[in-house]
């Protein structure tokens, strides 16, 4: 299909929320009403019904292990770049943790665009969890803490992972998988599930704000770059290096992991106090390069 489609698409839920913000039929903060319905409850039920039905091969967890480790060393890259240019080290955590990890709801609208596949979906949803949601509860608070001025429990936040209804769903999901459910119970997951991705997109919308990019376009620039652009081109090196085909599952988890960054990280940054212009512009600018990004890549893909 066109990619224009997907993009259109995703643009018009972003800017149904943005809009609806900016002539005060909604206010910024019910976005937050939207994004924990999307998040707390219609997303679980798309990853419990997704993974329940998940073909697993386990190549794929290689290509996840190459996607994280692409996102990480784009990380790096961002935090050396940096360097170079004299930013603080407040600003340099916060520069790795939005260059490392990616925004899954994001995500899932582009590959349901994209690909059309319950499979496709279902890598996407495996991929956030091995390569974003377990990675962030372990790796984050030790991150932050080099910067914080807040002290950061690490053991708090495995166990807020443990809690996560996302996470539960994922683990409900596979346990599931061993005993034969009756169908109809999937219908209304499947209904939930469907209005996960609209939803939360429109909330995002709704919490844009592009003033902060101008007092840290450099930074932002450096972050958007890393993440979306050198991170999936590390990936498909790597790829090449240990000569994997590009398969239909390889292509999706490239897409994934040139995902701008995630909401999660931008409020853990601006909950430790850091550079709290760059968790928001990065944001804000990262889903808007998407329509650049995006097409790029499924035509050097293809």
């Amino acid at each position: 299909m066109s990619i224009f489609v997907p993009i259109f698409t995703i643009l018009s839920l972003l800017a149904g929320g943005y809009l609806a913000k900016k002539i005060g039929f909604l206010k910024k903060k019910q976005g937050r009403v939207f994004l924990e319905f999307a998040v707390f409850f219609a997303l679980p039920c798309l990853i419990f019904e997704r993974t329940y039905f998940l073909n697993f091969d386990p190549l794929f967890i290689v290509y996840i292990l190459m996607g994280f480790s692409s996102c990480f060393l784009a990380g790096l890259f961002s935090v050396a770049l940096g360097k170079l240019f004299g930013f603080s080290r407040a600003t340099l955590v916060s520069m790795f943790l939005l260059s490392t990890f990616g925004n899954t709801l994001v995500g899932i609208a582009i590959a349901q665009a994209l690909f059309n596949s319950p499979q496709a979906i279902s890598e996407v949803i495996f991929f956030d969890a091995l390569a974003t949601t377990i990675p962030m509860a372990l790796f984050a608070p030790f991150v932050l803490s080099l910067a914080s001025q807040q002290r950061v429990s690490f053991m708090e936040n495995v166990k807020k992972m443990f809690v996560f209804p996302p996470f539960v769903a994922l683990v409900l999901g596979f346990l599931c998988k061993m005993i034969e459910l009756p169908q109809f119970i999937f219908e209304p997951l499947r209904l939930f599930g469907s209005i996960s991705t609209p939803v939360a997109l429109f909330a995002i919308g709704l919490g844009l704000n592009f003033k902060a990019i101008k007092k840290s376009c450099t930074s932002t620039f450096i972050v958007v770059f890393s993440k979306m652009l050198l991170a999936p081109l590390i990936f498909f090196l790597f790829l090449k290096l240990f000569e994997f085909e590009l398969s239909p599952s390889a292509i999706v988890l490239i897409i994934q992991s040139s995902m701008p960054a995630t909401t999660l990280t931008s409020a853990l940054i601006i909950k430790a106090r850091l550079d709290t212009n760059i968790a928001v512009s990065a944001i804000a600018f990262g889903i808007l390069f998407t329509f650049v990004s995006v097409p790029l890549l499924m035509w050097f893909l293809n």
